[in-house]
């Protein structure tokens, strides 16, 4: 028996969750092209982003201490013991990291201290306990020769403090840093991929949930 005209469906039996509402294909088309122009978006963006972005060379040095000229015997034995240890050499680079060098650093380089970043660290030998005399520098500035100067100076200017905090020792350059300043990689091709993913999920999943709150709806009222 057919219902009344003008009466309203009957919806006390079980209805579609509305999670599972199927959405119409010009619906999924609607989401599928938001998701993807979204992506595209995302990652041309960040692509612009990452080209805007100041370029920053880094270049590397390494030293070592060694004990000091005119030391008796038992003072350069005393010494080699101490470097042996690495307990000069942690001297040596607790002053090397002082932030008191970044300023006549940078001045060296031709621009403000906030430009310019030095790391320093045991060398790759010492850390395998070959020679824990050797001290990695990397220092990073705008320009090439700004990252190499500012390696060289932290170098210069730190020197005679490491041999009145150490003790009897001087600092040799290894490895000076002219000519080793390298321009720093930027992200790679999958951060782009990333960033294009996520702006795809976002986009798409903030459509489909409301094209699906939209078509709940209609349904609703039909």
């Amino acid at each position: 028996m057919s219902a009344p005209a003008g009466a309203r469906p009957d919806t006390s039996g079980p209805q579609p969750r509305w999670g599972r509402v199927p959405l119409s294909r010009r619906s999924r088309i609607v989401v599928a092209v938001v998701a993807i122009v979204t992506a595209v978006v995302a990652a041309v963006a960040t692509f612009v982003a990452l080209g805007a972005a100041r370029p920053a060379y880094t270049a590397s040095a390494t030293i070592a201490l060694v004990p000091a000229q005119g030391l008796t015997a038992q003072q350069a034995s005393d010494a080699w013991k101490d470097i042996g240890n690495g307990r000069a050499t942690a001297v040596a680079i607790v002053v090397l990291r002082q932030q008191q060098w970044l300023v006549p650093a940078a001045a060296a380089a031709g621009v403000a201290p906030d430009r310019v970043e030095v790391t320093v660290a045991p060398g790759t030998a010492g850390a395998t306990g070959a020679n824990t005399a050797l001290i990695d520098i990397s220092s990073t500035a705008p320009s090439p020769s700004g990252a190499e100067a500012v390696a060289a100076t932290v170098i210069d200017k730190a020197g005679p403090a490491i041999r009145l905090a150490a003790g009897a020792y001087v600092v040799q350059v290894t490895n000076p840093p002219d000519g080793s300043a390298v321009a720093e990689a930027k992200p790679r091709t999958e951060i782009l991929i990333i960033v294009a993913l996520a702006g795809g999920l976002a986009g798409g999943g903030l459509t489909w949930l409301r094209v699906r709150g939209r078509e709940e709806e209609r349904r609703r009222r039909a």
